[in-house]
């Protein structure tokens, strides 16, 4: 993992959101999230494990498993499937992994995975989240 990078990225993400960051553990958690309409609670954590290999590969996404979304089980939510270090608490691993094919190591960041987790939470039951984005 780049640490430099991370921290700088998660600085940066700090900006914006109230963040924890434990660059031993390669975890960062928004610890108050917007949920896009639909999901109830409307804030609450949303969690990144950076791999060993970030920035080449994008961050494991993981939402409380308390959050629920009003339409049932979205198709990408992976119910119980907690992360390493979990701590006792509960998550639900989101997999992002197979429709963020266009992830560019060189160009994108902790934000640009944070705004792509909210574009894909906005369209839960797609095949395909960025394919019914609007413009």
């Amino acid at each position: 993992m780049h640490r430099g990078r991370a921290y700088t990225e998660a600085n940066a993400l700090g900006e914006r959101y109230p963040v924890y960051y434990s660059e031993d553990e390669r975890r960062i958690v928004i610890r108050r999230f917007r949920y896009p309409d639909g999901w109830s609670p409307r804030f609450a954590e949303l969690r990144y494990e950076l791999p060993n290999t970030y920035p080449r590969d994008m961050p494991a996404a993981y939402l409380p498993a308390a959050l629920s979304y009003e339409s049932g089980s979205p198709e990408h939510l992976m119910h119980y499937s907690s992360p390493p270090g979990a701590d006792g608490d509960e998550w639900s691993k989101w997999c992002i992994e197979n429709h963020a094919s266009s992830w560019n190591p060189e160009q994108d960041s902790l934000l640009k995975f944070t705004q792509l987790m909210y574009a894909s939470l906005s369209h839960p039951n797609a095949d395909n989240p960025f394919e019914v984005m609007e413009p």
